[in-house]
């Protein structure tokens, strides 16, 4: 993924279905481009903000952004607000999906003006389903769609785990709908618990 972040120059969208593992790979690019901010402190600062929080369609998303910083990091208004007018922030932005339908073109117009105005880098994250009925695009450089696990995927995870998913691997041999829903890797780590 941050080979791909860095082909699209730090602006991208990733969707995939519900349970995809959007989240996942977006907290994976997230750790990744904070040890490269460690690394060099002249590098913007990633953090991780949710969407589904934004919800006043009249709302600049710099200003809800500052807000989150406060109420989500406890950073100082002052700080928050020199961060966002300095560009000194990577703006990692999960759960388009989240946001209430009736605000969501509104949420990508939002983001859109923040882009225009300030030349920071932005990954946002969505179910693609959510994403297709949006009249407005967001104006990014790029978008990664996270596939279903092909069945030989499944099955090496599952024997990799050991022979006490034994039952799983043979349950999934049968059943067509159980074969299907391990194809999103939220569902197959849960059954992975539970057995």
């Amino acid at each position: 993924i941050i080979d791909l972040f860095d082909q699209l120059n730090g602006a991208m969208l990733i969707l995939g279905a519900q349970g995809a593992g959007k989240t996942t790979m977006l907290l994976q690019l997230t750790r990744t481009l904070i040890k490269r901010a460690r690394q060099d402190h002249l590098l913007r600062i990633p953090v991780v903000f949710n969407l589904s929080s934004w919800f006043h369609k009249k709302q600049a998303i710099a200003d809800w952004l500052i807000t989150e910083l406060r109420t989500k990091y406890l950073v100082s208004k002052k700080l928050a607000t020199t961060w966002i007018e300095q560009d000194a922030l990577l703006l990692l932005l999960d759960g388009l999906d989240e946001v209430k339908r009736q605000h969501r073109n509104a949420c990508v117009k939002a983001i859109n003006t923040l882009r225009g105005q300030h030349d920071m880098p932005l990954v946002v994250c969505s179910r693609i389903a959510d994403y297709e009925t949006l009249s407005t695009r967001l104006q990014l450089s790029g978008a990664v769609l996270i596939q279903p696990l092909s069945p030989n995927q499944v099955d090496f995870y599952l024997e990799h785990i050991g022979p006490e998913l034994a039952a799983v691997r043979e349950s999934l041999a049968h059943d067509v709908t159980l074969r299907k829903l391990v194809q999103q890797p939220l569902l197959l780590n849960i059954i992975t618990l539970a057995y």
